[in-house]
């Protein structure tokens, strides 16, 4: 049978096996992708995975992730795209495609916005309607700047515990700027496998937090002046002034091991106190896209951004008015014309590109 279709539960551990043969073993990495991405690859998420079973296996799967973006006083409905594989030897018989269209099918039931990906083959999603679209910021640190952040003399900095993701996720929410988590989702996903969540505050009350991967401050929120402290003091004690930056053994060069700490520190291209402190320092920054993005609903889209504006799908085209003004464009030059940063054409509408983000901790 090669029909897609939900996964049954009984099929679970099966699913785990394949991801982890596409994702991790055929890459000669250990099988633990079900591990990585647990919210996803789940029991309780099967309604959102899609797969394609050949031989008594499942041979393809695709999965989403459905939640709430809140921006300012509009949220929208994302669909993260998670796990797109194929065994080796049943690629080329159309199976990722097909379970991506079911996939696209499952974003519509849902009412899903846009959906969402990271990929290092964009071309083979361009078929289907995704395109590069969004900005993020990236600023990095190394001992010729870190001298610069500012920070208070005496904070109390140490790891969270479950108990705190109450308070995380007041701090979180509070900002309107991001996915719309509860305490026990924000637990689950900062706390992940990989992931490591630092709080910080005054006499006894946390005012900040900084989500860790490796050496990349994935997430933060609370007071800047609190979060630049902290960034402040992990970076002090990740690194060891007594290591000589200017030689290194052989074995070193050629595992291209740092002799000194580089991290990077990911933010929205929205400005907030963080990003303006580190602006006026002069703090280096790079930009990259957000990801790939699939206008999934442009009728909805319109009405969350565009004041008297309106949009219709017609076929592979997208079709956005005005009062005055009328723009006939393909799907992805449709991520471009509301999401930017490039601008198609006639691409000049008022409030668009639409500042769109999401914090890395919630992409797939």
């Amino acid at each position: 049978m090669d029909e897609v279709r939900q996964p049954r539960p009984e099929e679970f551990d099966d699913l785990v096996a394949h991801v982890n043969r596409v994702m991790r073993e055929e890459v000669g990495n250990d099988p633990v992708y079900a591990l990585d991405w647990s919210h996803v690859i789940s029991l309780d998420n099967l309604e959102n995975i899609r797969v394609v079973r050949v031989d008594d296996q499942i041979v393809s799967s695709a999965a989403i992730f459905p939640h709430e973006t809140r921006l300012g006083s509009v949220d929208l409905t994302i669909g993260g795209i998670n796990g797109v594989s194929t065994d080796v030897e049943y690629r080329r018989r159309g199976y990722a495609s097909r379970v991506l269209e079911a996939c696209i099918d499952r974003m519509s039931e849902l009412g899903c916005h846009v959906s969402l990906l990271s990929t290092g083959v964009p071309s083979w999603y361009r078929r289907l309607g995704w395109e590069y679209g969004g900005l993020i910021r990236a600023y990095r640190f190394d001992r010729g700047n870190r001298a610069f952040i500012p920070h208070m003399p005496s904070i109390d900095l140490r790891p969270a515990d479950p108990g705190d993701f109450d308070e995380l996720s007041r701090i979180h929410q509070d900002r309107r700027f991001g996915a719309v988590r509860s305490p026990e989702r924000m637990l689950s996903l900062l706390q992940r496998r990989g992931h490591r969540t630092w709080v910080a505050g005054r006499l006894g009350e946390i005012g900040a937090y900084l989500c860790v991967r490796g050496r990349n401050i994935v997430e933060y929120g609370g007071s800047a002046a609190l979060v630049l402290s902290m960034l402040s003091r992990l970076l002090d004690e990740w690194d060891d002034p007594s290591v000589s930056t200017s030689t290194q053994t052989p074995s070193e060069r050629r595992a291209s091991d740092k002799p000194t700490v580089h991290a990077t520190l990911n933010a929205p291209m929205q400005a907030d106190p963080v990003t303006d402190a580190l602006d006026a320092i002069g703090i280096l920054c790079s930009l990259d896209y957000l990801g790939m993005i699939r206008i999934e609903s442009a009728e909805r889209l319109a009405e969350a951004y565009m004041s008297g504006g309106a949009a219709s799908v017609h076929g592979d085209s997208v079709v956005f008015e005005g009062s005055e003004w009328m723009r006939k464009l393909s799907r992805t030059e449709a991520v471009k014309f509301v999401f930017g940063p490039e601008r198609p054409a006639g691409g000049d509408v008022g409030g668009l590109p639409v500042h769109f983000h999401e914090w890395p901790v919630d992409r797939v």
